[in-house]
């Protein structure tokens, strides 16, 4: 008995030393400092720039030869036409006789215009006047100021004698040249008498251009 439990001592010391000797190798292990990782360097890859391929130098082309001017060809002249016949005339079957010369008529006698009547003569018309016996009519008073500014003119106006000899209507025909002349020749008109136009003895109304001349005497 004591024989076998010292065979089975020895096996269990057996398999522990084992197990003791495993363990001791795998601590010495992992001691050891890990082996750096390899550091694989990737090839550098060079180009090289190769020429472009030189092409072959093209023959040149063969100029074409130039095309012969073709000879002008002269347009044929056409044929004259024939000129065509004339249409015949239709023979007559009867003569035409001649038509009987007629007598000329006799002349005829142109008549005498009798004379134009003369036209009655225009009744005539005697204008009127200003300067009648018996009219005192004042000459336009001369504006000191136009005296002053030796301001000089004629006056044209156009006016209307009635068939009593008073004035109805003044209008500036012409003026002077100055406004003050002007304005001085109708004031004294509008006051003046007239001995009227007359047509045929009678006194009629009438337009009448008076011209008045303001004058300063060169002294």
């Amino acid at each position: 008995m004591r024989s076998g439990w010292r065979q089975q001592a020895g096996i269990l010391c057996l398999v522990l030393g084992c197990h003791l000797a495993a363990l001791a190798l795998t601590l010495a292990d992992s001691n050891e400092p890990a082996p750096e990782p390899e550091v694989v360097t990737p090839p550098t890859i060079v180009g090289i720039m190769l020429p472009p391929p030189v092409a072959p130098p093209q023959p040149k082309p063969k100029p074409l030869p130039e095309p012969k001017p073709q000879p002008k060809q002269k347009p044929k002249p056409l044929p004259k036409p024939l000129p065509k016949p004339l249409p015949k005339a239709p023979p007559s079957e009867k003569a035409v006789s001649a038509p009987p010369v007629e007598p000329p008529p006799p002349p005829v006698r142109k008549a005498k215009a009798a004379p134009a009547k003369a036209a009655p003569a225009a009744p005539t018309i005697q204008p009127p006047s200003a300067e009648a016996q018996g009219l005192n009519n004042k000459a336009p008073l001369y504006p000191q100021l136009s005296r002053k500014k030796k301001e000089q003119g004629t006056v044209l106006l156009l006016i209307l004698v009635k068939a009593d000899g008073t004035v109805g209507e003044i209008k500036l025909k012409t003026s002077s040249g100055f406004t003050r002349l002007d304005q001085a020749a109708k004031q004294a008109v509008k006051r003046w008498q007239f001995q009227p136009a007359l047509k045929e003895g009678q006194p009629i109304d009438f337009w009448y251009e008076l011209p008045l001349k303001f004058r300063l005497n060169q002294g």
